[in-house]
């Protein structure tokens, strides 16, 4: 569930300005639970066993013959780029030919302002020195030349590609060039246009493509290829926290703003590659791209922004470029190698830390939701409108204020007085109407088992979807797209495309698509081709969102899935047609109907590997067999537990009325007495035992220093 990367270098002695650990598997990014994504936070990971970033689109059928020709024509002009600036530190990363006299087009993440020594690596193991033209740091573009007058080149492209258009990028990845000879190339969807602000290392301001094709670290500086094979963008570090994936700063700005590429002796080259195939295979996937898109822009009119307030307001960890960080040490010139090394290490490290578990923390923005009914009914997620987990210091009762220049041990102890952890509930749930008019809204029910909530907005005229109309079943294999709002607000959408994976999940209740899922298309549709609606996209994160504490990569092991892992549970609109009438006269929905055991998570130590009895239900089955708070449940039926995750699994393959022996593990004082296979610790446990046996039974008993004990369990229909 989960995606590559090559490694900027920045600092003395090539200190590592990326973080190190990826993995690659199946084309897409994998990072290891010690490393995190440097740039861009990073969309599809699991934390399971690992942390991951994945940026790709979804996998489908073999490429058409134009993908083919364009990635040929992509890759011939694709570059790795070697750079050192004048404080020694050393940057890596991809570039674009745009002429045939060696321009390459970069980012100044690549290439800086003050680069003083630069390598550019061809396809086919070629490497020449090049010169730095012009760099703007605010555009984050650079400009370098290379003695040539052959080489082949890209066509830029002086307008935006279409939001659902095909996209590429191409990367040197790993230094792939190196190895390889050619760079890695990579197909998605131009998913997103929007406005985005400066942040840590990236300083563009403005418009960016978004796109769902891999966007890794080894890809700043590379290109954007739109769907006719022209350069349309540079991939950037910017992007927005509501949506985790890869941008691009577009060419139909840099023509704008970057005076540069406006120069007349600069021979660019504009018309798309002649000759791109049109064959039955291209023509059907382009087909069936369009028909997605226009399903997409079907549901856009009925879309609206959620913005929920809590208690304490969304958490934005602290970063900063490393030029910044290192302007803040003093004498930094002055110091010895060995101690700068030491100093990046530690920024660096720093920033792993604060990237990772920021992708923990719900990002602030409005969300979305799809108006369902003409008296203003807005269907969401229940995840737009939960509560977050807060650990706030027992000595101030707020969360803690983190430091970006504060060294890592202090950051990740706890403060003095210790952490509390507890809901950071809501407060008030605004709607934002197409228009930019913004309504207070009221929850009117929640539906669990589907993951989605009713809001109603006080409201005339605002334009709904037919849910009973439309609303379709989900076929394994059918091509769709989740729908979201766009960051920056509007009209305007977003467009993740993807596959139907498993039609059935949550019994029956939710389906699973490769498509990706995050912070901002929560709650969004999801539609197909023939313009069915199939659902609505559910909660991107799971277990839940944080704030207050920096997590070590062993306590996020805790998290199974964050912002675009490509496993994205959608709730099925056929259920949610079916429950529409009851949710609208003010009816919740608690649990899936199924087998019920009866017990919740300790969650004080709910971020290990043990399962931990936090509490049983009254009058229900572990109640009643005799489980208690602080039990320690070890097997199901002979099958170890390590996760909560283990043990509803287990529930969830069992029958309402099965028996279940349960092995568990309980501390106690001393020898316990144990009578016809119950434990005797208490009157009420002797009471049970009383009610278990019949006339004339006969029964032995024994003093046991065991600390483990099996007891059996009948499970219930859940109520």
């Amino acid at each position: 569930m989960l995606r590559s990367c090559t490694r900027p270098r920045i600092g003395p002695q090539a200190a590592g300005r990326r973080s190190a650990g990826w993995l690659h598997t199946d084309g897409r990014d994998t990072m290891t639970q010690a490393a995190v994504r440097r740039r861009r936070g990073c969309s599809q990971w699991s934390l399971t066993a690992a942390l991951a970033a994945a940026l790709a689109g979804a996998t489908h059928a073999a490429e058409p013959p134009a993908a083919r020709e364009v990635a040929d024509s992509v890759l011939a002009a694709t570059v790795g780029i070697a750079a050192t600036d004048s404080y020694g530190g050393a940057y890596s990363g991809s570039g674009s030919v745009i002429t045939a006299v060696g321009h390459v087009l970069t980012s100044t993440s690549v290439v800086p302002a003050d680069a003083a020594n630069i390598q550019v690596t061809f396809p086919g193991f070629v490497t020449r020195p090049a010169r730095l033209v012009a760099s703007d740091v605010a555009l984050a573009v650079s400009l370098i030349k290379v003695e040539s007058d052959d080489l082949l080149h890209l066509p830029l492209a002086r307008d935006l590609p279409p939001i659902g258009s095909p996209a590429y990028t191409a990367s040197d990845v790993d230094r792939v060039l190196l190895t390889n000879g050619r760079a890695s190339f990579s197909r998605g969807v131009v998913s997103g246009c929007y406005e985005v602000a400066a942040r840590g290392e990236s300083r563009y301001h403005g418009r960016v493509i978004e796109t769902t094709a891999a966007v890794n670290p080894g890809s700043d500086g590379g290109p954007l290829i739109d769907a006719s094979g022209r350069l349309c963008g540079v991939v950037s570090l910017g992007g927005s926290p509501l949506r985790w994936q890869g941008v691009a700063v577009p060419t139909a700005v840099l023509f704008e703003r970057f005076a540069a590429l406006r120069e007349p002796s600069l021979p660019l080259a504009f018309e798309p590659p002649a000759g791109l195939p049109a064959d039955a295979a291209t023509t059907a996937a382009a087909d069936r791209a369009a028909g997605v898109l226009r399903a997409a822009e079907a549901v856009g009119e009925f879309l609206v922004g959620i913005e929920v307030e809590r208690r304490f307001p969304p958490e934005q960890l602290p970063l900063e470029a490393w030029e910044d960080a290192r302007r803040s040490i003093e004498g930094w010139d002055e110091l010895p190698r060995g101690e700068q090394a030491k100093r990046f290490a530690a920024f660096a490290e720093r920033v792993r830390v604060f990237e990772v578990n920021q992708l923990l923390r719900r990002p602030a923005g409005a969300v979305t939701g799809i108006v369902v009914a003409a008296d203003g009914l807005v269907l969401t997620s229940l995840f737009n409108i939960g509560d977050d987990t807060t650990f706030v210091a027992k000595a101030t009762g707020q969360p803690r204020a983190f430091d970006a220049r504060e060294p890592l041990p202090a950051l990740m102890k706890e403060p003095k007085g210790g952490l509390e952890r507890t809901p950071n509930p809501v407060a008030s749930v605004t709607v934002i109407l197409p228009g930019g008019e913004r309504r207070p809204g009221t929850v009117v029910a929640r539906h669990e088992p589907l993951g989605i909530a009713l809001v109603k907005v006080e409201a005339e005229g605002l334009a709904w979807l037919d849910l009973g109309a439309s609303a379709s079943s989900p076929l394994l294999g059918d091509a769709v797209a989740v729908v979201g709002r766009s960051p920056d607000g509007g009209r305007a959408i977003t467009v993740n495309t993807g596959i139907v994976s498993a039609p059935a999940r949550m019994r029956g209740y939710q389906f699973q698509t490769d498509a990706l899922l995050n912070y901002g298309n929560s709650g969004g549709p999801v539609v197909d081709a023939a313009g069915n609606i199939l659902g609505i996209a559910t909660a991107p994160i799971e277990p839940d969102t944080v704030l207050g504490r920096l997590f070590s990569p062993g306590e996020l092991m805790r998290w199974t899935r964050a912002p675009n892992s490509g496993v994205g549970m959608v709730a099925r609109a056929d259920r949610i047609r079916a429950a529409l009438e009851a949710m609208r006269g003010g009816r919740s929905f608690r649990r899936i109907p199924g087998p019920y055991l009866g017990v919740e998570a300790d969650m004080a130590r709910a971020f290990g590997e043990d399962v931990f009895i936090g509490g049983v239900a009254r009058g229900s089955p572990a109640e009643r067999a005799g489980l208690k708070q602080g039990d320690r449940l070890l097997e199901f039926n002979g099958v170890e537990l390590a996760t909560w995750r283990d043990l509803t699994d287990r529930i969830d393959a069992s029958q309402a009325g099965d028996r279940v022996t349960l092995l568990v593990q309980r501390r106690s004082r001393g020898p316990r007495l144990v009578i016809a296979g119950r434990d005797i610790e208490s009157l009420a446990d002797l009471e049970r035992l009383k009610q278990a046996l019949v006339p004339g039974q006969t029964f032995e008993g024994v003093l046991s220093t065991d600390d483990t004990r099996e007891i059996e369990v009948v499970l219930e229909e859940s109520r």
